[in-house]
């Protein structure tokens, strides 16, 4: 049995591994499978975004027995007597739950979640993790939850485990693994992007492998123009061109999978000192902020979306450039921190450290880094979605599993991601809309 709660914490402050998003933190208790015992979780709602409580067995992977599921998300997680659960209404953060862990579940039981499979072997791994995406103040600010383990009648307190440095990083990394395999349906090989004659060209294509591998107010932002998205009057905006690259893999959704989220991914090598990749595609409606909302929400499609660069090998880490003054840069962009045009599209735009300032002053755009340490690996680009509205038919999550980049295409829409390579200098001077496929 474990001797304290949480020992283990993911993500940019703890361990970076299994494409964590820097917005978020993960921690996990362990705990082996034992018919008698029941744990017993009792704590006060986070100040934030998002949070859930998710059981995985030793896969490790998510579950249902006798028809309960193992994950939790915030608003369906029943307050106690005399709380309220600020996902539910308008109300603070700070009221309190206790969720329990149980072999014994059936569906429709509040705040009860199933121990381990039915199918599990007596000792057998299984663990909880308690996920916190954008709390107030940083993950520091989060109080854990208490643990109990009850077994034999008898109860007993777990303390919560001491900080444990995240590792040093190595100096080289892990390979990365081969990019995914082509699904059953695979694409047509990704046309050359071709730059204008006055500029260098570009490499022939930016995947890995020849693959066809989104406020507390809810208005989407509006990019640098004043008014945002949604005027009647507005002109059509002009056609969003580029390769199908990004699919929806198990090779990203098989470890320690949340149920709330979904991802597009694709293998992409950085194309070289002169030049960009440009990810172009229609924004989800997320809510914004570091607060509880009450959920579902008026217009938000989801309730967060992002995009991350991540390096593949053992650990799968996030990209996280270093600097000697101290400061970093991370791999994602959030839905708060990605500027959009006026219809409501987004611009990524992959380049090095050095390439920023100049990508920046590029209007509506938003910088993401390729990684300092190793600039031509190829990484893995991901965009999340997470709990998306049951009437927003262009998530992620309809896109089935290992499909290919047309289907997941058709599914999105314009919400799907076009990939293009760009020379910098097409950029600075014609804009995203200028580095056309």
């Amino acid at each position: 049995m474990p001797e304290c709660a949480w020992a283990s914490k993911y993500g940019v402050t703890g361990l970076n591994a299994y494409w964590p998003d820097s917005a978020a933190t993960y921690w996990s208790t362990v705990y082996p499978v034992t018919e008698d015992l029941e744990i017993t979780i009792s704590g006060v709602y986070p100040d934030a975004r998002y949070a859930s409580f998710t059981v995985y067995d030793d896969k490790p992977t998510w579950f249902s027995r006798n028809g309960a599921n193992s994950s939790l998300p915030d608003h369906l997680i029943a307050p106690d007597p005399g709380s309220a659960n600020p996902w539910q209404g308008v109300r603070r953060p700070g009221g309190r739950f206790t969720l329990t862990l149980s072999p014994d579940v059936a569906p429709g039981q509040p705040n009860r979640l199933p121990l381990s499979r039915e199918d599990a072997l007596p000792g057998a791994k299984a663990s909880v993790i308690y996920r916190v995406y954008l709390p107030t103040g940083g993950d520091s600010t989060v109080v854990l939850p208490t643990v109990t383990l009850t077994q034999g009648g008898v109860s007993k307190t777990l303390p919560t485990c001491p900080p444990t440095p995240p590792p040093t990083p190595t100096p080289t990394p892990t390979p990365p693994p081969p990019p995914p395999s082509p699904p059953t349906s695979p694409s047509p090989t990704p046309p050359a992007t071709t730059p204008p004659a006055t500029t260098p060209a570009a490499p022939a294509a930016v995947p890995a492998e020849d693959v066809a591998a989104a406020p507390d107010s809810t208005d989407r932002a509006g990019g640098d123009d004043p008014e945002g998205p949604g005027e009647a009057d507005r002109p059509s905006p002009p056609p969003i061109t580029g390769d199908k690259l990004f699919t929806r893999t198990s090779e990203v959704e098989n470890l320690a999978p949340n149920p709330d989220n979904a991802y597009l991914g694709a293998w992409l090598l950085p194309p070289g000192p002169d030049h960009v990749v440009v990810i172009r595609g229609r924004a989800a409606q997320a809510v914004s902020g570091s607060h509880p909302v009450s959920w579902p929400r008026r217009r938000a499609e989801v309730r967060y979306w992002s995009m991350c660069t991540n390096l593949g090998g053992q650990y799968k880490p996030v990209v996280i450039n270093r600097f000697a003054d101290g400061s970093t840069s991370y791999g994602c962009r959030y839905n708060d921190e990605t500027r959009l045009d006026r219809h409501g599209n987004y611009a990524f735009v992959l380049g090095t450290e050095g390439q920023r300032a100049a990508i920046e002053d590029v209007r509506n755009t938003t910088f993401v880094p390729f990684s300092v340490s190793y600039p031509t690996v190829p990484h893995m680009v991901l965009l999340r979605h997470l709990l998306p509205v049951a009437d927003f038919p262009y998530a992620v999550q309809n896109v089935p599993m290992n499909s290919s980049a047309e289907t997941a295409a058709a599914i999105m829409g314009a919400y799907y991601p076009l990939v293009t390579v760009c020379s910098l200098a097409t950029l600075t001077t014609e804009g995203p809309h200028g580095c056309s496929a």
